[in-house]
């Protein structure tokens, strides 16, 4: 436990450290009291610690990050390990990468790596934290110019469900290789790809196409089938395993719209090293976040249309639809949902967001969906704003009858410029699926989510964020990567440092 502590101090110590123009980081510290409300014990003391380190050396870039979490819960596994480090050579077009490296080929049909940064991951199963992305470990590297781009890489992707102490999170040896070459604006490209698991091998091709037309339009096509033995590229029969994916956009001052289409069939490779592009909208706002739909890789069809137009100065409406479709067994599961937002500014101080939605889920067994919110933000004298937030939800859900349930958040937020703000948030459910605690002998009908958020950045290498409360999870998305954020009640205090 001492060599822990002594691992974290010097984590926090390299904050305050001079250190030479060359090396740069960041350091993510989390200090928790608390737990999930109804869990023994009620006050767990934790704390996670990740430093990222980087040295650059002219064309040379030597980066590795150290994680580390502790937890007064015995029952939990603490660690101190290096969790990345990489060797990373950039010059003229070329950029070889060694050891873990993020990478992503065409949409991410086949292949995508990521990160989402500042996040901190937590299982229900293990308890142990972590940063949440998904990299992978060996070789990569890209020549491009203005005719072309090559891309090939080889390593061992991350189940990033998994915490540091499990035996083996990398499942996945992939081998790939991604072409494409430029002509007045277009491009034309192919991927091959290929991952090993221990019990067998999948082949993989797909080609893309991509480009502008008449200035005002962009579109990109790809389409990726598996190509083992007797399997035909152009087949979409339901042994198959292929993603196609389409998206038409139009751009003008003022105006623009999208479409996109995709078509995804038996596409979860291996332990999950795809995740194709979802075409669901990804909201800011907090119930509708919450409520997105999670495609279904072995078999899922849609689109996704988008439209946003200024109908006068500083005025911006947003309008969104998407519908997709899941063949389960005998049985078609429709999702979809109707959104439109309303974002203004009058007499200069004053700015609102308003929207309304409606969406259904039948896999969730909710057949309806309404939502509607209002955002206020009044700006005022040195630099000081104060917001007011406000959503209200309700869920009709059929299993055996239709119930129906409500969903309320509402928040109050006083800022000063980026380096200060106060917020009073608070959220309620009447939805039995989620207020019920599990380990209680009494059924829970309903929960209040109080909780007090306050941040403070004093220069812009440190910033302070505190939460005391109680938090609601849920799904939570970001960049299109959606993971589950458990309840918590207690004490959270994070500390982000730039180096």
């Amino acid at each position: 436990m001492k060599n822990k502590h002594t691992t974290l101090l010097l984590a926090f110590c390299c904050g305050v450290i001079s250190l030479k123009a060359q090396l740069t980081g960041n350091n993510l510290a989390e200090y928790q009291i608390g737990n999930i409300p109804g869990t023994d014990p009620q006050y767990v003391n934790s704390v996670y610690d990740q430093l990222n380190l980087d040295y650059r050396f002219k064309e040379f870039r030597v980066s590795a990050r150290l994680e580390n979490y502790y937890s007064g819960d015995s029952l939990r596994i603490a660690y101190t390990k290096i969790t990345q480090y990489a060797l990373n050579y950039r010059s003229k077009g070329i950029n070889l990468k060694a050891g873990h490296f993020y990478e992503t080929l065409g949409k991410g049909i086949l292949f995508r790596g990521y990160e989402i940064k500042n996040s901190i991951y937590e299982d229900q199963i293990y308890r142990v934290k972590q940063g949440f992305y998904r990299d992978a470990v060996g070789f990569s590297g890209s020549y491009s110019n203005k005719l072309m781009h090559v891309k090939a890489l080889r390593g061992k992707s991350l189940i990033n469900q998994l915490p540091p102490t499990a035996h083996d999170r990398r499942l996945d040896l992939v081998t790939a290789v991604e072409t494409k070459f430029k002509i007045a604006n277009q491009a034309i490209g192919i991927i091959g790809l290929q991952n090993e698991t221990k019990e067998k091998k999948s082949k993989y091709l797909s080609a893309l196409i991509s480009g502008n037309l008449l200035r005002f339009f962009d579109y990109y096509g790809e389409l990726a089938h598996r190509i083992n033995a007797g399997e035909n590229f152009f087949s979409f029969e339901n042994s198959d395993s292929y993603g196609a994916y389409f998206s038409l956009g139009f751009s003008k001052p003022g105006l623009g719209a999208s479409l996109e289409l995709k078509d995804y069939r038996n596409i979860f490779i291996g332990s999950g090293i795809s995740d194709p592009p979802t075409l669901v909208k990804e909201h800011f706002y907090k119930l509708l976040n919450r409520s997105t739909h999670v495609p279904y890789y072995f078999d899922e069809s849609g689109y996704q249309f988008e439209l946003f137009f200024v109908p006068a100065e500083n005025h911006l409406i947003t309008v969104n639809h998407s519908h997709s479709k899941n063949d389960l067994g005998d049985k078609d599961y429709d999702s979809g949902e109707y959104f439109a937002d309303w974002q203004f500014t009058f007499r200069s101080k004053n700015q609102v967001k308003i929207f309304i939605d409606y969406s259904y889920d039948d896999i969730l067994f909710e057949n309806a969906r309404y939502a509607t919110g209002f955002y206020f933000t009044h700006i005022l004298a040195g630099d000081w704003s104060g917001t007011v937030e406000s959503e209200i939800q309700q869920i009709e859900r059929t299993i055996t009858e239709t119930q129906s349930f409500i969903n309320l958040y509402t928040g109050f937020i006083l800022n000063k410029s980026s380096r200060f703000s106060a917020a009073f948030v608070l959220e309620f459910t009447n939805d039995e699926k989620v207020a019920d605690v599990a380990n209680t002998k009494e059924i829970e009908t309903h929960q209040f989510y109080p909780g007090l958020n306050f941040s403070l950045k004093p220069n812009r290498k440190n910033t302070l964020q505190l939460f005391v409360g109680k938090r609601r999870g849920g799904p939570t998305c970001t960049s299109g990567i959606c993971y589950e954020v458990l309840d918590f009640k207690g004490a959270e205090l994070r500390w982000m440092l730039r180096i």
